[in-house]
């Protein structure tokens, strides 16, 4: 009886917390915006602009075999490969922008620059030996996106659509010093013009606010290589705290699965494929669980109105790799807003 009373409070508790609202969902809180590491989560009114940049750098460390480690003495007794990624680094640049041209479209515009940097290693069968490193820097794909206000209610609920494209403006023949191509993972681009469907929900009380987003990537075609990289599904679930009016903080669960490469990259020699997991396309993609803890800031007054900061770390609750692949370590993200 007295767990099904405690039980009956938590529940009236929490429904007096999602219902004590009044008036529409509104940006122009510290919570007004979700996690900085989501896109395209929120519309602006007419007339309105919006600046943003992000800076999100991911760390990758030791090998997965699926869901399961394993070290490079234990895939090449079992795949053959010499040749082993130890770490990867790859940081990122976003510069966004964002114009309502109505109060029921917002047009959005999003570019990348990407530094990233790999250490590999040799090892036939006796232990590590032969370090060496490439990388590869410059422009991503170039992202074009459309909003549109689906419903919004005055209890602080609203959903809208986002349908978006991307276009191929990131490389995707980068090189190793020796002139060889370098592995999927470290080219900067896809290559194709891809298809960029979600759907945002979003709500707010005195206090709380959440938002939930599904949407993905769909490769539209192979590109000048004779392959696509595996198109993408995303979840995002989030919530927001209040904790003044300019100070907020958030929790996030995030999901993302990628299907592997489509074809192969006709400048790939056999050789590669033999040596390293990098070169296969059957060795791309995963499904990857985050969970990530954030902190906002917005200037409500004076000569900063309107500019928000944020940032965000996540960390992996679960990660299953297709074949041999390294395993992601920690991402952090940060961010600067402005609208006006």
């Amino acid at each position: 009886m007295k767990r099904l009373t405690t039980k009956l409070l938590l529940l009236a508790t929490s429904a007096s917390i999602l219902n004590a609202h009044e008036g529409p969902w509104t940006a122009g809180r510290p919570d007004g915006h979700a996690p900085i590491t989501v896109m395209a989560d929120h519309m602006h009114a007419m007339g309105e602009w919006m600046l943003s940049y992000r800076f999100m750098s991911m760390d990758m460390e030791g090998l997965l075999d699926g869901a399961s480690s394993i070290n490079s003495t234990l895939a090449n007794s079992e795949y053959g490969f010499t040749m082993h990624p130890d770490k990867m680094s790859m940081d990122m640049h976003m510069f966004g922008a964002m114009y309502a041209i109505s109060d029921k479209w917002t047009l959005m515009g999003m570019l990348n620059y990407l530094d990233n940097e790999m250490e590999m290693f040799m090892d036939s069968g006796t232990g590590p030996m032969n370090p060496s490193s490439m990388e590869s820097n410059g422009l991503g794909d170039l992202k074009f996106s459309g909003l549109y206000d689906l419903a919004s209610w005055d209890n602080g609920r609203r959903v809208h659509l986002n349908v978006g494209i991307s276009a191929p403006t990131g490389a995707i023949d980068e090189r190793k010093s020796n002139g060889d191509i370098q592995p999927y993972g470290m080219q900067l681009g896809s290559g194709t013009w891809d298809f960029l469907p979600a759907l945002t929900f979003l709500g707010q009380t005195d206090n709380y606010s959440w938002g939930a987003q599904v949407g993905g990537a769909l490769r539209m075609g192979d590109n000048d290589r004779d392959y696509s990289l595996g198109n993408r599904f995303d979840v995002a679930l989030w919530g927001g705290r209040k904790l003044s009016d300019s100070f907020s903080l958030s929790a996030k669960f995030d999901y993302f699965s990628l299907s592997e490469v489509d074809g192969e990259d006709k400048d790939i020699i056999p050789m590669n494929k033999m040596m390293s997991s990098g070169y296969r396309a059957d060795h791309q993609g995963r499904d990857l669980s985050t969970f990530g803890l954030g902190l906002n800031y917005y200037c409500r007054n004076g000569t900063f109105k309107g500019h928000r900061l944020a940032v965000e770390w996540e960390t992996p609750m679960s990660e299953d790799v297709n074949g041999v692949q390294l395993e992601t370590d920690s991402i952090w993200s940060l961010g600067w807003q402005y609208a006006w």
